[in-house]
């Protein structure tokens, strides 16, 4: 398969007309910051360890001090470890990612949770991909981000379904478009077509499908 970007399209195989293909110069733009991110996830990861380890030494200190005292570094402790599992997930982006079963509700639950979004419908416990569960998370939640639109309080209908030795997962879209678009699409869809599957549109823009390897 080509790494290229794939083209995106409608169901039809035409050119997606809701969301136009990405330029060059937003790719190179996108690679750039990217190209940081191994660099900037181990000094993060060096400062990171170094505040853990002046929490613990203050924990030492404060033992049967000021009760407000411990509760403020028992919160900048648990603060540092939520931190931590942040980087752990940017960092999992850098690294091969191994194919892996993961259940469907699982991944659209993590995906949709990571972008603040409630998905509704029901998904059957059966349905289960093969795939690189960091990556396609975070291509996922591009996507779910992209059909739920903008303003608060989101929520996204979903239902899939198995399709020819792959799962279809349909993402009921929202007429109001989110930031970024076609950036977000445009990187969902590499993941997809890399991970042996695609992703594509209705030509009325109403449907977003992900079609991913069954597990």
């Amino acid at each position: 398969m080509s790494e290229r970007v794939p083209d995106h399209l409608d169901e039809t195989g035409a050119p997606c007309a809701r969301h136009p293909a990405i330029s060059d110069a937003t790719l190179y733009q996108l690679a750039m910051v990217g190209s940081r991110a191994p660099a900037f996830h181990h000094d993060c990861a060096s400062k990171l360890q170094g505040l853990v380890m002046a929490l613990d030494e203050l924990t030492e200190l404060t033992e049967n001090g000021d009760p407000q005292v411990v509760r403020a570094i028992e919160t900048a402790l648990e603060a540092s470890r939520e931190l931590n599992a942040l980087l752990n997930i940017n960092r999992a982006l850098t690294r091969p990612a191994a194919r892996t079963r993961i259940a469907m509700r699982e991944l659209v639950a993590r995906a949709a949770e990571r972008v603040g979004v409630s998905v509704q419908g029901a998904m059957s416990d059966a349905l289960s991909v093969m795939i690189g569960v960091a990556p396609v998370t975070h291509a996922l939640a591009l996507a779910i981000d992209v059909a739920a639109g903008s303003g608060r309080g989101r929520s996204l209908a979903v239902e899939a379904a198995p399709a020819a030795s792959a799962v279809d997962l349909v993402l009921h879209s929202s007429p109001l478009p989110a930031p970024s678009v076609n950036e977000a699409v445009a990187i969902a869809s590499f993941v997809a077509a890399r991970e042996g599957g695609r992703l594509w549109c209705s030509t009325a823009g109403d449907r977003m499908t992900i079609r991913l390897p069954a597990g």
